[in-house]
């Protein structure tokens, strides 16, 4: 390297050294003063007039991977001694006689640090902490408890060296079997929304970037690489783009990943609307845009990624850049992006915007500054954390006459063969390897005394009936419990626990992943015939004797409660709480932890009361063969917007969940309304004391519904606006709360005027419990007059034919 690269190197780590470990989002935007991704701006730029046009094209194409299916160079520039295995992959490294850009390493996942735990020439093991899955998280309506959860993800990214985590997921849950639904966080955009942007200023407080993903309208698994979503604007704009939108506005991650569908005719990496109209032009998003692995790369059908990498499609390389798609992952399409910049399809400026994107981002990461990593993450206090989360975040939907908490010694049955093989998350990307994981057995044993008759037969069953699923990206153990019918040793040990047993405590497990969606059917959305045989069975032994059951839902996602609910006496939504799910389920059962996790989901009476069930996951395509079409006709009424305007009975509504105490609402009022000022910062506050009025401490989420008034836009009966978390309240003891809403957030989208718009009239705001406002008071506020908020691209997110 020359002197003149190295004073250059030497100056532009010297300057950003100051900065390491500060959020790279906060602008200044002082008049006279250069923002911080101004600066980073300015210095890409320096990069980059000391790089050739094919060295900016390998920042533009990562290196390919070898997935044993695909097979590509190596990593540009990756020192081995700096290599972490196990990552999803690099942005290429460029080394000249003038820079020394080193390789930059992205990782999954949703549900913590995806690597290697072990590696060759070392007896060391790497492992991570696998936290609580995102479903889980969201239910705590708690963004401060996100933002920790994040902050430790983001430590252990660069201990390890890695420089980009590739997470958070933030998709609506639009359907209850969407393969993937335990990545993301919700079916309403807020409460997506806020949940990412806490995540993503956690992970990216330590200097390493967030990613989040996947955009957009990615809501299913089935055919995913060949499904187009068929969306109107104004729905994508209020629902499926708006968490992404409050994520980008409140956080401003490092990047973006697209999504592998097409979105009305296109797909999502070829549409310069949403990526560059829309997600920088519109939201000012500072970032880079990087595809998912192999999207918009393929054509024609395959069934796994060897056949897709080996059908490419040479003009996407070219499409994805134009479009503001900076890089393609995971690349080795090199050779397409010279030929498009040689036939003129591809100019050099689009190659420079892109780049100008990517050496911008890196320049902040761990790599790029030759920052030291020790491989020394303080995983036992990252494990207490991770509990903590998980048992702040469960929900209990039932607990009839006060069944729970258990005190301490109480000597409890425990049924089921996942308390042996408790899920601790979901396959695919969003799998992490912990050291360990606490079973829901070892976690009751620990606060309990437990029927050691009982739990040894479901380790016996486990060990002579596991088994291994064949999914390629779905891979795990599991066992279908034992007949009951049939089967006089457990009917046996059932009548006998009945007996000496003060309570029994029923496991029900559920796994599901990336690549494939679930099935309204037994042994997936329903309960299996052996399921429901055990819950009556026990049930119905034990209340003989005067004695409680409760079931624990160990799952991916939302199961069906209609047809057993009503046998048993508490039911807790556990989901999957990582590597301590164990521990933080006796922590709620035992009160040593009061529940206080609502449903960030609604929980249908029936799978077909689904809004969606008919069109999910989609129909071929009549015209295209191997092509998916998936029709959004639900429009707005998505989750809980669909129940309750159209008056709809759940089991159990967004929003709810059960505590151990009771509250109760008092002195709601509006304490400031600027909404009349016709700006659009506007906003209203109001404020509420939320009284403990029961006998234990406890926490409660506060929610926030708004009823427009109706005008020429169809809206849903409410929507959640904001929502908040008290802080522990004592028993007999007060906390006050206060909840904004700017009418940015109220703003509906007008397509025919292409903007956002407060309209006038009479508005009713609910303070709640939960989405069921039915017994709630709400306070009417008037807004005189129209707001604009925002004016939009003309002819955006359109159907493309």
């Amino acid at each position: 390297m020359s002197y003149a690269a190295k004073k250059l190197r030497y100056l532009i780590v010297l300057s950003l050294s100051s900065h390491i470990g500060l959020s790279m989002a906060a602008n200044t935007n002082h008049e006279g003063e250069m923002t911080m991704d101004n600066q980073y701006q300015q210095r890409a730029k320096t990069l980059m007039a000391q790089m050739s046009m094919s060295e900016k094209l390998d920042l533009l194409s990562g290196p390919g991977m070898d997935l044993t299916t695909y097979t590509g160079n190596s990593a540009i520039n990756l020192d081995p001694k700096y290599a972490v295995e196990g990552v999803a992959g690099y942005i290429n490294g460029v080394k000249n006689d003038h820079i020394d850009i080193p390789a930059i390493k992205l990782a999954d996942g949703p549900a913590g640090l995806r690597i290697s735990p072990t590696r060759e020439g070392t007896d060391d093991t790497f492992y991570a902490t696998s936290w609580p899955i995102g479903s889980l998280l969201a239910s705590s309506w708690d963004t401060e408890l996100v933002e920790k959860v994040g902050q430790a993800a983001g430590d252990e990214v660069r201990r390890y060296g890695v420089d980009f985590l590739l997470a958070p997921g933030m998709n609506i849950q639009r359907n209850p079997l969407s393969g993937r639904n335990f990545e993301y966080y919700s079916e309403d955009p807020v409460v997506s929304g806020e949940m990412a942007a806490a995540m993503v200023n956690g992970i990216q407080s330590n200097g390493v970037g967030a990613t989040i993903k996947h955009f957009a309208a990615n809501n299913a698994e089935t055919n995913r690489f060949f499904s187009d979503s068929k969306v109107s604007p104004r729905v994508l704009r209020e629902i499926y783009l708006r968490g992404f939108q409050i994520a980008v506005s409140e956080s401003q991650p490092w990047a973006v990943m697209t999504s592998y569908n097409k979105l009305n005719g296109a797909y999502t990496g070829h549409r310069h609307d949403l990526l560059t109209d829309v997600l920088r032009n519109e939201w000012g998003f500072k970032g880079l845009v990087m595809s998912d692995w192999f999207a918009s790369n393929v054509t024609g059908l395959a069934t796994d990624f060897k056949s897709y990498a080996t059908k490419p499609d040479h003009d996407s390389a070219a499409e994805q850049i134009k479009a503001g798609n900076d890089l393609i992952e995971p690349g080795g399409l090199k050779a397409d992006l010279e030929a498009s910049l040689k036939s003129g399809e591809l100019s050099a400026a689009d190659v420079d915007r892109s780049a100008l994107a990517i050496l911008t981002q890196i320049q902040k990461t761990p790599s790029f500054k030759h920052l030291p990593y020790n491989n020394d993450p303080d995983l036992k206090a990252h494990g207490q954390l991770a509990r903590t989360a998980a048992a702040e975040s469960m929900v209990l939907l039932k607990n009839a006459q006060q069944a729970l908490p258990y005190s301490k010694n109480t000597k409890v049955a425990s049924f089921g063969t996942v308390q042996i093989n408790t899920l601790k998350g979901g396959t695919g990307s969003g799998e992490v390897n912990s050291e360990k994981a606490i079973s829901i057995a070892q976690g009751l044993g620990q606060r309990f005394e437990l029927d050691d008759a009982i739990t040894q037969y479901y380790r016996d069953y486990w060990d002579e009936n596991k088994q291994e699923s064949d999914s390629l990206l779905s891979k795990h153990a599991f066992a279908e419990e034992p007949d009951i019918e049939g089967n006089p040793q457990l009917q046996q040990l059932i009548a006998n626990a009945a007996k000496q047993d003060a309570a029994a405590v029923i496991t029900i497990g559920r796994q599901a992943g990336e690549g494939k969606d679930r099935t309204a059917t037994r042994g997936d959305y329903l309960l299996t015939t052996q399921e429901l045989a055990l819950i009556d069975t026990v049930s119905t032994a034990f209340h003989q004797a005067n004695k409680t059951v409760t079931v624990v839902l160990n799952v991916n996602g939302v199961v069906d409660t209609h047809e057993w609910q009503d046998k048993v006496d508490g039911i807790l939504m556990a989901y999957m709480g990582g590597q301590q799910t164990g521990y933080a389920v006796a922590d709620i059962l035992s009160g040593a932890v009061n529940p206080s996790g609502k449903l960030a989901q609604t929980i249908p009476m029936n799978y077909d009361d689904v809004p969606s069930a008919k069109t999910f996951p989609g129909k071929q395509d009549e015209h295209h063969s191997g092509m998916t079409n998936v029709d959004y006709n639900e429009g707005l009424l998505v989750g809980y917007r669909y129940y309750t305007t159209e008056q709809k009975p759940v089991a159990y509504p967004f929003g709810f969940g059960l505590s151990y105490t009771d509250f109760h609402y008092e002195d709601v009022q509006v304490s400031h309304n600027g909404l009349n000022d016709k700006s659009d910062k506007a906003e209203l506050t109001l404020s509420a004391k939320i009284h403990n009025t029961g006998k234990v401490a406890g926490k409660e989420v506060v929610e926030l519904y708004v009823a427009a008034p109706k005008n020429s836009l169809e809206k849903p009966a409410y929507e959640l606006k904001a929502f908040t978390k008290t802080p522990l309240i004592d028993a007999g003891k007060s906390s006050t709360v206060s909840m904004s809403v700017t009418a940015k957030r109220l703003a509906s989208f007008d397509p025919d005027r292409h903007a956002w718009v407060v309209a006038p009239g009479d508005y009713q705001f609910y303070v709640a419990p939960s989405s069921n406002v039915s017994e709630v008071t709400p306070l009417k506020v008037h807004i005189d007059h129209e707001i604009v908020v925002e004016r939009t691209s003309k002819g955006a997110l359109e159907s493309i034919k």
